[in-house]
């Protein structure tokens, strides 16, 4: 009896278990279950941030490639979550069934937006007002970087949508023209410096550009405090060795205004360089800029690149064919053991075949200091 007994409350006590186990299965597999709604939307990792930001930072809008966290209910069975009708990438480890995770795509457009986002699951789909923020502009490429005021230059690059501002340094400038990727402005009298443009979504500068392609990039400014060449040797001289050839009046080829020097190598490591009557001040001078347009066979080339000496302060350079390339070099990077030190002053800039390409040849525009 006694056994029975026992039987009889163990029996009761599996039963109750089982039902237990049931209960909270049943619970597990409804999570998720039923059309999904929207209570709010908050930040995890504000954009420059590595730091998780506080529960309360509700947004109504938000920035491509940054994370954002959806929350609600019924979400954990989410399969669709789409930005101004771009889908973003699901990743359903970060599903709760109150809340989800998901970055907003860098393929989502803020032009013509809907503000709404979107969110499906299988048994239903639900809007919620967010819209994207316009990001910051980008400028890639200028059509020439110096100028005389009037001239028209055009600025490439991405996001200038309702452009309100175009800056050389701290000169504005006026816009003739506007799309999303290209600007036509007007050079402005003292235009000088970096290239800035203003919309809604920030301001950018630039462009960037790295003279080998290892260096970082480097801001191309504007103009140039002094010309060693542009139409034409600049109250200065030119000389060559090792079987260089120039033509400084050559019209082939130029980047800007008339004229540009067409200098071939005949010989393997030739130089050349064009210099200043009077030595230049480079106290308050910052780079050496250039322009160099590479003919076939020249691409991935390298010269030798030197101020006042062609073994103690120079730099090499990458060439690239059936282009013009801008150059920038910061003028501390012209020293070694022997000339340790930015250059006081410069009285001349050279340009020496480095490839043992020749025959081999290029043309250069625009060289000076900034």
């Amino acid at each position: 009896m006694k056994t029975l007994y026992k039987n009889t409350i163990a029996l009761y006590l599996i039963g109750i278990c089982c039902m237990l186990i049931f209960a909270t299965s049943c619970k597990k597999d409804k999570e998720g279950e039923g059309a999904p709604s929207i209570t709010r939307i908050r930040t995890l990792v504000r954009p420059g941030d590595s730091k998780v930001t506080p529960l309360d930072s509700t947004v109504t809008s938000g920035d491509v490639g940054v994370t954002y966290v959806i929350e609600g209910v019924n979400l954990k069975s989410t399969n669709k979550v789409d930005f101004n009708g771009t889908s973003a990438d699901l990743n359903t480890a970060l599903f709760s069934d109150n809340s989800i995770v998901v970055t907003i795509p860098a393929t989502a457009t803020w032009i013509n937006q809907t503000g709404k986002l979107t969110l499906s699951n299988s048994f239903g789909t639900t809007s919620f007002n967010f819209s994207i923020k316009q990001p910051a502009p980008a400028i890639s490429d200028l059509s020439q970087f110096a100028g005389n005021p009037g001239d028209v230059i055009t600025i490439t690059g991405l996001r200038f949508d309702q452009v309100s501002s175009v800056k050389f340094g701290t000169t504005e400038a006026k816009v003739i023209s506007s799309t999303s990727s290209e600007l036509k402005v007007t050079v402005p009298t003292g235009a000088l410096g970096a290239v800035s443009v203003t919309t809604p979504g920030g301001t950018g500068t630039g462009p960037y550009v790295s003279y080998d392609g290892v260096v970082v990039p480097i801001l191309l400014p504007f103009g140039f405090s002094h010309l060693f060449y542009d139409d034409g040797i600049t109250a200065g001289y030119d000389f060559n060795f090792g079987g260089a050839n120039a033509d400084v009046n050559s019209t082939e080829m130029v980047k800007r205004g008339t004229h540009s020097i067409k200098l071939t190598y005949t010989g393997n490591y030739a130089g050349y360089a064009v210099g200043s009557n009077n030595a230049v001040d480079l106290s308050d001078k910052t780079y050496v800029k250039f322009s160099i347009y590479g003919t076939a066979g020249t691409e991935g080339k390298v010269v030798k690149v030197a101020l006042n000496d062609f073994d103690n302060r120079n730099v090499s350079v990458v060439l690239h064919a059936g282009k013009w390339t801008n150059y920038v070099v910061p003028l501390d990077r012209f020293q070694n053991a022997s000339q340790p030190g930015k250059p006081a002053s410069l009285s001349w800039i050279g340009f020496q075949e480095l490839s043992a390409n020749a025959p081999e040849t290029i043309y250069l525009d625009d060289i000076g200091v900034y």
